[in-house]
């Protein structure tokens, strides 16, 4: 394995990792979302501008990121060293 290969799995591998991390805090989020009252859902944290639903969607745009470069990235591998790592 060469070493570009290489940094690209280390890189693949802490992406997956953030992956998870992102996945523990979205449930954690919506867990919370489901336990709040509707009129808090109305009016509160989770209002369509509350701090919780802007942290959710925040969250849920840095998933989708993280996804794309996933995906990206193992294609590279599967392709072999292909293009330069992203600076």
């Amino acid at each position: 394995m060469s070493k570009k290969t290489a940094d690209l799995e280390t890189l693949l591998s802490e992406l997956t990792h953030e992956r998870g991390e992102l996945d523990a805090k979205i449930e954690e989020l919506i867990a919370d979302m489901a336990d709040a009252a509707p009129e808090q859902r109305k009016t509160g944290d989770w209002a369509p501008n509350g701090a919780l639903t802007r942290q959710y969607l925040d969250l849920t745009n840095r998933q989708g990121e993280v996804e794309q470069q996933i995906i990206d990235l193992s294609r590279q591998i599967a392709a072999g060293d292909g293009p330069a790592l992203p600076h």
